[in-house]
């Protein structure tokens, strides 16, 4: 956004303000018209009535009578009127009221009497109340202006605390959320209307697009790091097909396994890098479980592993069906690789899972970190960490500990 950024709470001040003043301006000005308006028609019916009762005299008595009033004056012809007058009548017929050299005002009103035109005339100068307080009324004018404009900037202060602030936070939330790539921390409390349902709505389209940002991240950096051990190696055994020397059959095996072991870490890292991992759904526990033992290809070629499961059959967890056969596949990975004897014991206790196997003294401490990995493991040293990840991701707990000569990890679910 380029240009001069103003404030939507000043903005919305100014408007409620001017709305305000404008408003109360033309209302003092149309109540002014309208008095004055009030008091030409007072005069204009006092002459009207005083011409009717002229008129009414003339018939019954066939005399022109003089004005009841003092300060009304009948003329036989305009002639006889000031010369300002007789301009003003002759520019506009239809006119009743006229200004006076001495600053006064005539009321005139033309009649019939005899059959000649005869004008009765008011003046009317010392009956303008309008004209004389109008300048008494200015300081209370400005009093009610005064007032009113108080009364709207308050409005406007309560309008810009309770509609523009809730925005302004979200403003700040969202501006420190792009400056540091954290997620968004809405206000606590939001107005139950449609500041509140955008708030929310751009904040899970925010977090939606941070989270996929990230999963692409994650993906793009395991994918660069943690195949290019196995990658390697492939290149050397193809320079050695290559040489036409052959290989040894302990080679053929690191072979199949290096080949094996890419296919299962594409495997993890793209589904954690799906959208479709978001997903999750109500699943049985001990179903996932056998459903792992019983299609993990490893597991079925050693006859001699001793695996035990005490999980109930009634025990459900939500999540991804595709993360949690991942996760509980690198599990028993782990196990079968790296335990120092053919066992895994897994048990459920609450909502925690065990498993645990025998193990060596050399483990080391943080084995849930990339890349790390005993001294006399041929792996990537990346199971564990795909556990993590998932385990992250679902928001479970994951923890290790190393007891020689058992090693336990515990995996919470709530």
């Amino acid at each position: 956004m380029t240009g001069k950024i103003t404030s939507i709470n000043r903005t919305l001040q100014t408007a409620v303000v001017s709305f305000a003043l404008i408003l109360a301006v033309g209302l003092v000005g149309l109540l002014i018209a309208y008095a004055y308006v009030v008091e030409d028609n007072v005069f204009n019916r006092l002459v009207n009535s005083e011409a009717s009762y002229l008129e009414h005299v003339y018939k019954e008595q066939g005399r022109v009578a003089q004005p009841r009033f003092p300060f009304m004056t009948i003329y036989a012809s305009w002639q006889e009127l000031p010369a300002s007058v007789q301009e003003l009548h002759a520019s506009a017929p239809e006119r009743v009221e006229f200004p006076t050299d001495q600053s006064g005002t005539l009321h005139v009103q033309a009649l019939q009497l005899g059959g000649n035109e005869w004008i009765l005339a008011a003046d009317v100068t010392g009956f303008e109340v309008s004209r004389d307080y109008l300048p008494r009324l200015v300081p209370w004018i400005g009093l009610i202006l005064a007032i009113v404009l108080g009364a709207a900037w308050l409005l406007s202060f309560y309008l810009g605390r309770s509609i523009t602030q809730p925005l302004a936070h979200l403003s700040n939330s969202f501006k420190q959320s792009s400056d540091t790539a954290e997620p968004i921390e809405l206000p606590r409390h939001l107005p139950p209307n449609e500041i509140g349902y955008l708030a929310e709505v751009v904040k899970s389209s925010v977090d939606k697009l941070q989270a996929a940002l990230q999963r692409e991240a994650d993906f793009t950096r395991d994918i660069s790091h943690e195949l290019r051990t196995p990658t390697t190696v492939l290149r050397f055994l193809v320079e050695r097909l290559d040489d036409t020397k052959g290989l040894s059959v302990q080679q053929r095996k690191q072979l199949r396994e290096m080949v094996a072991r890419i296919e299962e870490t594409t495997t993890v890292l793209l589904a954690l890098a799906r959208e479709e991992s978001l997903h999750t759904e109500s699943l049985g526990l001990l179903a996932e479980l056998e459903a792992c033992v019983v299609s993990h290809r490893k597991l079925l070629g050693l006859d001699d592993f001793e695996l035990t499961i005490n999980v109930p059959e009634s025990y459900r967890i939500r999540a991804n069906q595709n993360l949690l056969q991942l996760m509980l596949t690198n599990l028993i990975n782990n196990a079968i690789e790296h335990a120092s004897g053919p066992m895994l014991h897994i048990e459920l206790k609450g909502h925690v899972l065990y498993w645990t196997n025998p193990v060596g003294g050399q483990t080391p401490e943080n084995v849930t970190e990339t890349s790390v990995k005993g001294p006399a493991s041929q792996g990537l040293g990346q199971g564990l960490h795909l556990v993590k990840r998932i385990c992250q991701l679902n928001q479970w707990r994951l923890e290790t500990v190393i007891e020689p000569p058992i090693f336990s990890v515990k995996v919470q679910f709530r």
